[in-house]
């Protein structure tokens, strides 16, 4: 047996089984919820992303819950999304927005809360990304996403995630929309009665915590507003929401301790938001304390150097794109300079680079360089399955395929949810294996791709070649 080989079993049952059963074991009510949003409620998706693997994957939930396209607008850029947002809601009365936390090396989690005051509640958002950490992870709720996806993610949990993101708003955040209308119109007496309504319902409601804070606040009852807006943090206690209220009101009585030791206390929440480091040094400059001062702004302007280092990483990326199909060896050089830019820096946000390089690698049929390339990313990024499917992938090219088996069953080993991407996925494995004359992977990988994409041919066809 060739030493490879051992790598190759690896639980394709089990694997197989799960894919089966996770349709079947699934709560129908997701299903349900999100084919009322777009049959029932004629909401729309708009789906701004340049990961082609993701887009495939949500025209899959579509599909799986038998919607057309007819609902999905996709973009791939980050320019001028409000501006399309506004248009999808002219024609359309609720949409939800799915976009990258990053793309080209531009945030768009800055943008979230302006979309968010100019559409109000017939915008939702969730925020793609790949990056786990929990401060960025808590930069993306900080700034009014409504729901994470951290990629990669399967069919199912994309459909269960959407629903709950746009699930039927209930009674009470109905009400809760009327009482902030009522604040809006200084009707302090008829909100608060609501409120207390509401609080009988939902005893220490942080929302309703808040709202009395916002109500003490507006009529000069500062003591007040501080007890509503600290039980608010207490009961909520990874929401900013009351503690940026808290920063707010000391601020307003020119209460510098207090300001302060709240935008310590969000910082430590959330330490990827320059502009509050900003905020903090300048409250240090003027209780004279400059040294700590001069510590935050430091940071500051590291997040923003950061910042900028991607977006010249992304357009050394983008030169070299542009150049790919009449230039490619002047494209390599860009690449290449775009992942030298990011260096050890380079986290799951930017692997983006790293794939969009070696598959033009692969296009030339450098199919060796494409593999250091990405055995250079996983030093930096270990444990990525991503990026083990890939090298599989470019084994596989090399006609390497014990290799490429290998690399597979890292993938599937290390994100068992991998082979529910795609379809193109399990299908490309199942390739290999043909390649092989291992006719029971064979089958079992292009049924794993059917069960994503009932109406995928070529897995079909495969299926039709190892039957006869």
């Amino acid at each position: 047996m060739h030493p490879d080989f051992i790598c190759s079993t690896h639980n394709i049952n089990d694997a197989f089984m799960s894919l089966q059963l996770l349709r079947k074991d699934a709560s129908a009510i997701y299903d349900q919820i999100v084919r009322h949003y777009v049959t029932n409620q004629h909401g729309v998706f708009f789906l701004v992303t340049n990961d082609d693997m993701f887009i495939k994957t949500m025209r899959a939930a579509l599909r799986a819950l038998g919607l057309n396209y007819d609902s999905l607008t996709v973009a791939g850029i980050s320019a001028d999304i409000g501006k399309k947002c506004k248009e999808l809601l002219h024609t359309s009365p609720r949409l939800l927005l799915i976009i990258e936390s990053k793309l080209h090396g531009r945030s768009n989690v800055f943008d979230f809360k302006i979309f968010k005051q100019t559409f109000g509640d017939a915008l939702k958002i969730i925020c793609i990304t790949p990056e786990i950490s929990e401060d960025h992870v808590a930069f993306i709720a900080e700034n009014e996403a409504d729901s994470i996806i951290i990629k990669p993610i399967s069919v199912n949990n994309i459909i269960q995630k959407i629903a709950f993101t746009i699930k039927p708003i209930n009674n009470f955040y109905n009400e809760i929309e009327n009482i902030e209308k009522l604040i809006a119109q200084h009707n302090f007496d008829e909100a608060n009665k609501r409120i207390d309504l509401l609080l009988q319902q939902k005893p220490n409601s942080s929302i309703c915590l808040i709202l009395k804070g916002d109500i003490s606040k507006l009529m000069h009852e500062y003591e007040e507003a501080e007890f509503f807006y600290t039980q608010a943090a207490k009961e909520s206690k990874l929401n900013l929401k009351p503690l940026q209220r808290l920063v707010d009101l000391y601020a307003e009585t020119q209460n510098i301790k207090n300001s302060l030791k709240y935008l310590l206390l969000m910082d430590k929440i959330s330490p990827l938001n320059h502009t509050r480091k900003i905020d903090i040094g300048a409250l240090y400059s003027r209780e004279g304390e400059d040294k700590t001062a001069e510590k935050y702004y430091q940071e500051a302007i590291h997040i923003v150097e950061v910042q900028a280092n991607d977006l010249l990483a992304s357009t050394f990326m983008d030169i070299g794109l542009k150049l790919r199909d009449h230039n490619p060896e002047q494209a390599m050089q860009f690449m290449e300079q775009a992942i030298t830019t990011k260096g050890e820096n380079i986290t799951r946000e930017d692997l983006w680079m790293v794939n969009e390089m070696g598959m033009s690698l692969r296009k030339e049929g450098n199919w060796q360089d494409a593999i250091q390339a990405y055995q250079r990313a996983l030093r930096l990024i270990p444990n990525e399955s991503g990026l083990h499917y890939n090298i599989g992938m470019a084994y596989a090219q090399g006609k390497e395929y014990y290799k490429a088996i290998c690399e597979f069953d890292k993938a599937i080993s290390i994100s068992p949810e991998i082979l529910r991407e795609s379809p193109f996925i399990p299908y490309n494995i199942g390739l290999v294996y043909y390649q092989m004359n291992r006719y029971p992977e064979v089958d079992q990988y292009m049924k794993m791709a059917l069960v994503l994409d009932p109406d995928f041919e070529r897995a079909k066809v495969m299926l039709g070649k190892i039957s006869r």
